[in-house]
């Protein structure tokens, strides 16, 4: 075991990664179907993840622009924070923002206070770069662990 598992009770451990488990598509799809991304047939859902970047996400706002189409971002804070205009000029053009955390931390070392204190900063910063408060979020790895579902 690694060393946060062998600092943590068996059933500590369970508690940790057993929300992890709905990752699976055998668990995610009859359990969770909202966390699949199950919904309208005629609905697609367009999402992005980990930037903004300087280079990319320019890129992909002109190409979405030019088919017509809005996505959602799920930003990381710190990226966020380093490249506001951005943030703000993708929520400019009818795009949404959502959190993605604030870095794009593994899911292995459980610590309830920095995933919470993650997710509410990134929110916060979303909130101040497009006035808007961000609805969804998305852990990083897609993994949620105990942490990051109170989070």
């Amino acid at each position: 075991m690694g060393t946060a598992a062998a600092l943590l009770p068996l059933g500590l451990v369970g508690a940790h990664v057993g929300p992890a488990a709905t990752w699976l598509p055998a668990v995610r799809l009859p359990l969770f179907p909202r966390l699949a991304g199950t919904g309208a047939p005629h609905h697609v859902a367009l999402t992005f993840d980990d930037g903004p970047d300087p280079v990319a996400t320019p890129r992909f706002l002109d190409a979405l622009d030019g088919l017509g189409v809005r996505a959602t971002f799920f930003v990381l804070g710190e990226h966020a924070v380093r490249h506001p205009a951005l943030v703000a000029e993708t929520a400019r053009r009818g795009h949404e923002i959502a959190v993605h955390g604030w870095r794009h931390d593994r899911p292995w070392h459980p610590a309830l206070a920095r995933e919470r204190e993650g997710v509410a900063r990134t929110a916060r910063a979303v909130h101040d770069l497009t006035g808007r408060s961000p609805r969804w979020y998305r852990p990083p790895y897609g993994i949620l662990t105990s942490p990051r579902w109170l989070a």
